[in-house]
């Protein structure tokens, strides 16, 4: 059970037992959920099986066109701060390996209404030739593919933006906030900041089509001590072309030294007192059913979403964690033509190569021992929304199953924030939330 109070110092509790939210009433309260907690099965964890994993089924294939890039972020997991990642280098996929990663990709899609494939780098666009003839290439097998690129935007030129309009091409961009914040740690390989260039593309994609720049364009912020979230915010509520839809990454804390090299004192502390600025100005918004124009929508929407829609009925049954099922959900497609279960893998949890095909099973004894694990999960007031998955459990090249506890703190704490902002709106505004229901419906 996790106790919390709302904006009005109401007192509740969230049970991760029934997953439901009550109003906290002493002992009386305490009483109830304790003969309801013990008339309930203990959860148990579901995970792929075998049989799962040899489905002949696949959402989403990521292809990486390059490990090649034009910029030289200084948190970026290619570079020497990550040692069990690989380097920023010159290789590139070859169209012959693109393709048999494609052919495997569509003969296990038939399922999908649309199918997607994510061209991912290194700087993806810097292979143009090699993004239009995978992009021909897949046309000629099938109507229904949605693409995107994950890209800086920092390289295009006019021809390659009136391409990706006219192949209706999702672009997910790099942005970490205002001139000053960017610049900080996403240089170019002089090591001179890059969001002017990155803007004035922006700006060059806006002209040519609104329609395009508003339905296609999404940005990816990543969050690095010091935390500057704020300017993030006044970012979006200042300039009309970041009034997109955004996602909020973190520098990835494991493995890493690149936070040795940063002043850490208080940076904790900062960030809380800025995301519970964000929470406040957000709780307002949403009593006055704006909260879907608000950029705290775009900070919290991923846990709001699965608070709103939690099952008011939970079977004793709960899936890993976030863990994906490798293969199944997507695969990533290295330069060298490896498989793996996404782009953040590394050379962690193999699953075939564009010789052998695509391999899930691969992966099982990872699997196996991950889920045997969150057995110890069960009593955790967060088992219903955590989010970390097998690569939490990653120390250097191999599973490390005590890793994904140092940072059970820091999920409990952003649980708490979001029933905070969640009981706080619904006190007011009992409708605050019903624009998630459309948002889900999409």
């Amino acid at each position: 059970m996790l106790f919390f109070t709302s904006r009005s110092n109401s007192r509740y509790i969230y049970n991760h037992i029934d997953n439901n939210i009550y109003l906290y009433d002493c002992n009386e309260t305490n009483d109830e959920l304790s003969n309801l907690n013990e008339s309930l099965e203990k959860i148990q964890f579901l995970f792929p099986s075998k049989e799962d994993l040899n489905k002949n089924s696949t959402n989403t294939l990521i292809i990486n066109i390059t490990d090649n890039c034009n910029l030289r972020c200084s948190y970026c997991a290619y570079s020497e701060h990550y040692p069990f990642e690989r380097d920023h280098n010159t290789n590139s996929i070859s169209l012959e390996y693109a393709k048999k990663a494609i052919d495997e990709y569509l003969k296990r899609s038939t399922h999908l209404q649309t199918r997607l494939i994510n061209l991912y780098g290194g700087e993806p666009t810097l292979h143009f030739s090699l993004i239009k003839d995978i992009i021909n290439y897949s046309k000629t097998k099938s109507e229904n593919i949605q693409f995107s690129i994950n890209t800086n935007a920092y390289s295009l030129t006019n021809n390659q933006i009136n391409f990706l309009i006219n192949e209706n091409v999702l672009l997910q961009i790099s942005i970490d906030g205002s001139k000053t914040r960017h610049d900080k740690y996403r240089v170019n390989i002089k090591g001179d900041g890059t969001f002017d260039k990155i803007k004035n593309n922006l700006k060059k994609i806006y002209d040519k089509s609104i329609e395009y720049y508003k339905n296609n364009i999404v940005f990816i912020a990543t969050l690095a001590p010091p935390y500057q979230l704020i300017e993030l915010y006044n970012l979006y509520n200042s300039d009309s072309l970041f009034k997109n839809p955004w996602y909020i990454n973190y520098v990835k804390p494991l493995d890493t030294t690149f936070l040795d090299a940063i002043s850490l004192k208080n940076s904790r502390e900062i960030f809380k007192e800025q995301e519970k600025f964000l929470a406040e100005e957000y709780i307002s918004s949403a009593i006055n059913n704006k909260a879907k124009d608000h950029f705290g929508h775009w900070f919290f929407n991923k846990e709001l979403l699965k608070v709103h829609f939690r099952n008011m009925s939970p079977s004793s049954k709960e899936w890993i964690n976030g863990c994906c099922r490798p293969g199944i959900d997507k695969f990533f497609v290295d330069s060298k033509g490896f498989y793996y279960p996404c782009e953040r893998s590394g050379d962690f949890m193999n699953i075939g190569n564009v010789h052998s095909g695509l391999r899930p099973n691969n992966s099982y004894s990872i699997i196996k021992a991950y889920a045997d694990d969150c057995q110890n999960c069960a009593n955790c007031p967060n088992v219903r929304f955590c989010d970390t998955c097998y690569l939490g459990a990653k120390r250097g090249y191999e599973l490390d199953v005590s890793r994904k506890y140092e940072l059970c703190h820091l999920r409990i704490e952003k649980l708490k924030m979001i029933l905070y902002i969640y009981t706080s709106v619904l006190e007011k505004n009992p409708n605050g939330f019903d624009y998630l229901n459309y948002i889900e419906q999409v």
